[in-house]
């Protein structure tokens, strides 16, 4: 039943946006339920995603609200964060998340990897989800697929409302597995060529292996060799395979310039008095500043948890 009102409500959402010019990628979850799995329902999922070009926000904001959906508590900022989420409730048909990014990731370094426009360029129609739909082709969904998984080696996913901090779940190695057996040999070596000029070698090498051991994928020995060829640590993979504090050095790097750094620690330090009075509703008529501490706070016990996870 969850699944029949997401697929309404996508496919009403999906038509909006186009009637206002912009055209969302699916991605992740959604985009492989209607496009690979046999049926929608089989790919159990939280939420959908989808990426937009960044100056459309606003109208997706407006065509999302439009729609019954309203945004989710979360820090907004230049560079904190490069996704909003909207929740559809009704307490007796449920509630439906949608996760819309204007950037791939909310890693300063992975959200350069790939853009809207490539995705767009690349895409393809995903008749099962609705005459407006689009997916981001096969290739790029196996190199997301392998880049989301190595993701929450550090960043936690929620079931039920508990973390977890793994990237092997195993319905993620099972996209890997489809994924990788429904490419054709062009595009294999379209996979190859990307995964080396983006950075992602060892980071796909390592998903496709895991996979393999799960599911015995049948993998071409061509491939393995040329993902596990001798060579330099990725900048990528450097940066997945390390901790909490290392990802956030890398990512305060590759901002650039003195400017950007500056604006990402206020931002990050500082977010907007909106976000913290909805984020402490109970916290009474008390200044910000007692907020702010109190944020610092939480935030060091979070990341002090992280470490203790790094360890284990």
């Amino acid at each position: 039943m969850w699944e029949l009102r997401h697929l309404e409500l996508l496919t009403r959402v999906l038509a909006q946006m186009a009637l206002a010019g912009v055209l969302p990628v699916v991605f992740k979850g959604t985009a492989l339920a209607y496009g690979l799995y046999p049926d929608g329902v089989l790919r159990t999922r939280g939420d959908t995603d989808f990426i937009i070009p960044p100056e459309s926000r606003a109208v997706v904001h407006k065509v999302l609200q439009a729609t019954g959906f309203e945004p989710g508590v979360a820090v907004s900022g230049d560079h904190i964060s490069y996704q909003s989420s909207y929740t559809w409730v009704q307490l007796e048909r449920g509630h439906h998340t949608l996760d819309v990014h204007w950037r791939i990731n909310n890693s300063e370094l992975l959200s350069r990897l790939f853009t809207y426009e490539e995705l767009l360029a690349h895409a393809r129609p995903l008749p099962n989800l609705g005459p407006h739909a689009l997916a981001a082709g096969p290739v790029h969904a196996l190199l997301l697929a392998c880049m989301h998984r190595a993701t929450h080696k550090q960043n936690p996913y929620y079931v039920d409302g508990v973390a977890y901090y793994s990237g092997d779940r195993l319905i993620w190695l099972y996209d890997i597995h489809l994924l990788l057996g429904a490419l054709t040999p062009a595009e294999i070596d379209e996979f190859v060529r990307l995964a080396r000029t983006k950075g992602l070698r060892a980071v796909c090498l390592e998903g496709i292996e895991r996979a393999q051991t799960s599911f015995h994928t049948s993998v071409p020995p061509e491939l393995l060799a040329v993902l596990g060829a001798p060579g330099p640590v990725e900048l990528p993979a450097r940066y997945l395979s390390g901790g909490l504090w290392l990802q956030k050095w890398m990512d305060f790097q590759a901002l650039g310039n003195r400017h950007n750094r500056i604006r990402y620690a206020r931002e990050l330090l500082f977010p907007p008095a909106d976000y913290m009075r909805q984020k402490y509703p109970n916290a009474g008529p008390g200044g910000l500043g007692w907020l702010y501490v109190r944020r610092a706070a939480g935030g060091l016990a979070k990341n002090l948890r992280a470490r203790e996870n790094e360890h284990h």
